[in-house]
């Protein structure tokens, strides 16, 4: 059993090395942005690129999830390489569609309120990321992390120098915001396009296997709407937000996420590594044992980096905020709640993928986002910018309430989280000392720490119990 935490370390390991890398200097980007663009040419550039990322699901048919999928099961070089081209086939042509759609659309005389050249760097952004997918979930399956990894840090970085290049020397500021991630994207994708073997690829089978192309998918379909429905989760209260309270409002919970977003990337790294590690352990004896103590483990984490973000909140406003956007900070801790039951909900995820029943993903998430959808629109025009946290929270802790009852049916023994209850209680103790003044200075530092060390131990305590047995 402890090679299998091994692997998972060493998998999350290399992933944190390319993701956080990148992400770091992502991270670091939105002092860049927000010097340079207006809140309303970074609440206009913010919105377009969530529109993207709603598009690309849809238009890629989720293919990219299915080649993780169905490449991990595998048995014979040929047949990933088959599944590789029955996706970049389903891609293309997906692709093709949505040009004949939106030349159809310029033929009827579709306006859109922005310049023809950043609606073409958006159809140039979207094609590349969707082969962009493609191959870097193929490349995970078949085992090269550190490829998956380096690629990660290279888009950053790449995406880092285009920005500098490009906003020094270009007068339009959202065309050099999306042209700088569009030659950064192409040029990432060249680099995981070296690392296929193409030769093997169009030399053996010309042709796509129908079949193949059925299952994937029949697999991939429930997870176009799913990711529709986590769209509207994410970005569907920034488009009410703005109806209500104008794009500007939009440009402060931009820039107030992407501190709350770091949880998210915690999430990200360690979910890629774990997908893997679910997928082999699924069918061994101790694999509910396993499962119960990396959610432990996992839970843990994301709380005490919640906390430490809290802890610290003052300065890394001061360091990643601009003075424009300095009041912001008064957001991110209903955020922290709402990006950490977002990355519990993927935990539980993972499950329907493991075993193959992704109709429940999209289910709840459907719901999830009814909830996201009708809450914003009841809370933001009474309590603003927080309304839209709140709604996205309650989104959030639906899907996970929802798939936790689903997901103990897949597994011999049902996962505990009182552990995780109790910990979220100390956040919520936290974040109440942060934002209600009683206390300040030391006492306040003091106080969240001791907190912070209650969750580390609570989750040492919860751990002693469980290896006399897994939880039910």
């Amino acid at each position: 059993m402890r090679n299998q935490y091994k692997k998972l370390f060493n998998d999350s390991l290399i992933f944190a090395i390319g993701s956080f890398g990148s992400k770091l200097i992502t991270f670091f980007l939105v002092g860049f942005y927000t010097y340079y663009l207006t809140k309303s040419e970074y609440g206009t550039a913010d919105l377009l690129l969530n529109t993207i990322n709603l598009a690309l699901p849809i238009v890629s048919l989720s293919v990219s999830e299915g080649v993780l999928r169905f490449v991990l099961d595998s048995k014979s070089q040929q047949e990933k390489l088959d599944w590789l081209r029955t996706a970049l086939g389903t891609n293309v042509m997906g692709l093709g569609g949505l040009a004949l759609l939106l030349g159809g659309l310029r033929l009827f005389g579709l306006q859109v309120d922005l310049s023809s050249g950043v609606v073409l760097l958006s159809f140039c952004l979207l094609t590349i990321q969707s082969f962009q997918l493609i191959l870097m979930q193929y490349i995970k399956a078949v085992g090269k992390l550190k490829t998956y990894a380096t690629n990660g840090i290279l888009l950053s970085l790449l995406t880092l120098l285009f920005n500098l290049l490009l906003f020094q020397r270009l007068k339009n500021m959202i065309v050099a915001y999306f042209l700088s991630l569009v030659l950064a994207n192409l040029l990432s994708l060249g680099f995981l396009a070296v690392n296929i073997s193409w030769r093997a690829l169009l030399t053996r089978r010309k042709t796509v296997n129908s079949e193949q192309r059925k299952q994937l998918i029949a697999y991939s379909l429930p997870l176009i709407p799913n990711s529709a429905m986590w769209w509207i989760l994410t970005t569907s209260s920034r488009f009410i937000m703005t109806f209500y309270l104008g794009v500007a409002s939009n440009g402060m919970y931009a820039a107030a996420s992407k501190i709350p977003n770091l949880l998210s990337v915690i999430g990200t790294i360690f979910l890629q590594a774990w997908q893997l590690s679910a997928v082999e352990q699924y069918h061994k004896k101790e694999a509910a044992a396993f499962y119960q103590k990396v959610f432990n483990h996992y839970s843990t984490l994301l709380l005490l980096f919640s906390g430490l973000i809290l802890l610290f909140l003052d300065p890394l406003a001061s360091l990643l905020l601009s003075k424009e956007f300095y009041f912001a900070k008064s957001y991110i801790p209903l955020l922290l709640v709402s990006n950490f039951f977002s990355c519990i909900s993927g935990f539980f995820g993972t499950t329907y993928i493991v075993v193959k029943k992704t109709r429940g993903i999209l289910t709840t998430s459907l719901l999830g986002a009814a909830v996201n959808v009708l809450a914003s629109l009841l809370l933001i025009p009474l309590i603003g910018i927080n309304g839209a946290s709140l709604a996205s929270g309650g989104g959030f802790f639906l899907i996970f309430y929802l798939r936790k009852r689903q997901t103990d049916r897949f597994m011999k023994q049902r996962l505990s989280t009182k552990a995780m209850w109790l910990q979220v209680a100390l956040l919520i103790g936290q974040i109440v000392l942060n934002q209600s003044g009683v206390l300040s200075g030391g006492g306040l530092f003091f106080s969240q720490g001791l907190l912070l060390v209650l969750i580390i131990f609570i989750d040492l305590f919860h751990g002693g119990i469980s290896k006399k047995g897994v939880h039910k």
